[in-house]
């Protein structure tokens, strides 16, 4: 190394100094921790749909009662998506994170108490705006102690954890739920699908702990002015990475990029003093809120989020559209062989009519046959089945798209991965069986889910420090958007006309194919 080499290292910008970090011990745990944060949040997206069955009995729910449990978890996101933002732009990553696992922990423990409905929707509604946070900061705190290099790699790494959250589920509500157990705490009525939410709400409350162990976004701190704080977990990275002293690390001075500096000054100014006050605090929030926004109103980082959060919309309309409504259709199949044995095919759409059909003349016999399950609880195994055939194959495509990161122009993984997705979402209207529905809903989650955190890794190395959490926060809020509209537009056509939901959901995933063309062409 150069004489002139070294007088350029000693003083840096981030990007140079974390790849003089190397790449080793402290990366990989730390994508293990982040990863787990992220099963977290997996699981409280995914715990609705396997307590509604026995929540439906104990607390007499309607249809219409159930679909509202679950909007009222994803508005709960929608609302906290700008608040999060904003106040992890002003106040870090770590300490947002550690806050809302924390706090979401002790409200889905709250909810296992739940005897009414009302009850249950507030601290469900509540459970989805705290998880918000963790859900969309956690690819930005991960991101932020990354290169370039590894950025995109790590990030979809990650995502093979909240797969994996969605394959243990049905196994854990499989073992649990089943059980027969009852008993009155305090006038309170307990059961199995309680003790079952209140397990999962046991990991958050874990991972609050373990990640107050670990530092603050250095490339924040750096954004922040703090370039000491900075410097000193950079060399800490150094140590554990590559068993030297910090003495040996060669950047003595961190400096901000060009592209980073932006409102750095700005933001730093506004941040809240402890003793300010709560209407100081809320003055400042609102201040930096309005100083985010208009940075991401601003050219070309407002033509770049446009294009980011339109892509997630899209993705989380046939994401949540299609996969929340599989196992609907696969109940449905598994109905129809039962009463039609000799029958060995039939289309979705016809399937969807007789359905109707048998609705319609059969209203009074459902009704005491509900009655009748909420005595005698049982589980289709064959739904558990299907659920963790479709994420172990999911599993593979976070393996895959991991590998394939930094392998491949930035555009590419999102742009082939979505119009695949439209194709089998397309496929849906074609398949006369059970196992034909399982192929393409395999096919169907492995490229929609891993185009999703190709997306979100994209959307870090975008937008610049001061507002990158923001706009990933509000990309988050557009999936959820996403997510509602997707199941309302299913749940009225999918009875009415078969045809519409599928084509519908399907155009919607390929038009975010021919977005992704538009994100900016630069090789992860």
């Amino acid at each position: 190394m150069t004489q002139t080499d070294n007088k350029n290292e000693e003083k840096t910008d981030f990007e140079n100094a974390i790849k003089l970090c190397g790449y080793g011990k402290f990366h990989y745990g730390f994508i293990l921790l982040c990863g787990l944060i992220f099963f977290c949040v997996g699981c409280q997206n995914g715990v609705n749909s396997y307590i509604l069955p026995s929540a439906e009995c104990d607390l007499n729910l309607k249809s219409e009662e159930k679909g509202f449990l679950n909007v009222a978890f994803l508005i709960g996101g929608v609302i906290s998506a700008l608040f999060w933002g904003v106040c992890a732009d002003t106040y870090g990553r770590k300490k947002i994170i550690a806050a809302t696992l924390f706090i979401d922990a002790i409200m889905t423990f709250a909810a296992s108490f739940s005897q009414t409905f009302g009850v249950l929707v507030v601290f469900r509604a509540l459970s989805g705006f705290t998880i918000g946070a963790p859900g969309s900061l956690i690819c930005t705190y991960l991101g932020e102690f990354h290169s370039s290099k590894h950025r995109v790699k790590a990030i979809c790494y990650v995502g093979f954890f909240w797969t994996l959250s969605w394959l243990v589920l049905p196994a854990l509500a499989w073992i649990i739920i089943p059980l027969k157990f009852s008993f009155v705490i305090m006038g309170l009525h307990y059961n199995s699908w309680r003790f079952f939410l209140a397990i999962i709400g046991f990991p958050s409350f874990i991972m609050s702990l373990i990640i107050m162990t670990y530092p603050e976004s250095p490339k924040f701190l750096l954004s922040q002015g703090k370039n000491n704080k900075a410097l000193k977990i950079l060399k800490k990275i150094y140590t554990i990475n590559m068993n030297n002293s910090q003495l040996d690390y060669p950047v003595k001075y961190l400096f901000v990029s060009s592209n980073e500096s932006g409102n750095c000054q700005r933001t730093n100014e506004n941040i809240f003093k402890i003793n300010d006050g709560p209407s100081s605090f809320l003055f400042q929030l609102l201040k930096n809120a309005w100083t985010q926004v208009q940075a991401l109103a601003s050219p070309p980082l407002s033509y770049h989020a446009i294009i980011c959060w339109t892509i997630y919309f899209t993705n989380m309309f046939g994401y949540y559209g299609f996969g929340l409504w599989m196992p609907e259709l696969f109940n449905r199949f598994d109905k129809f062989y039962k009463q039609h044995p000799n029958v060995t095919s039939v289309s979705v759409c016809n399937l969807v009519a007789l359905n109707e059909t048998t609705t319609t003349t059969t209203t009074s016999t459902t009704l005491m046959i509900n009655k009748l399950n909420c005595n005698h609880q049982s589980i289709d195994q064959q739904v558990f089945i299907d659920s963790l055939i479709i994420n172990a194959v999911c599993l593979f495509g976070n393996l895959l798209s991991g590998f394939f990161a930094d392998r491949l122009e930035r555009r590419t993984m999102p742009v082939l991965l979505t119009f695949i997705a439209g194709i089998t979402g397309i496929g849906i209207y074609f398949v006369n069986s059970s196992r034909q529905l399982l192929l393409i809903s395999c096919l169907f989650s492995l490229t929609i889910s891993t185009a999703n955190f190709v997306i979100s890794s994209i959307v870090v190395d975008i937008f610049p420090t001061y507002v990158g959490a923001l706009a990933i926060c509000i990309m988050s809020c557009f999936g959820r958007i996403g997510a509602i509209a997707s199941n309302l537009t299913l749940g009225y056509f999918l009875d009415i006309n078969c045809e519409i939901p599928i084509f519908l959901v399907a155009g919607i995933v390929m038009a975010g194919a021919v977005l992704s063309l538009l994100l900016p062409s630069v090789k992860t």
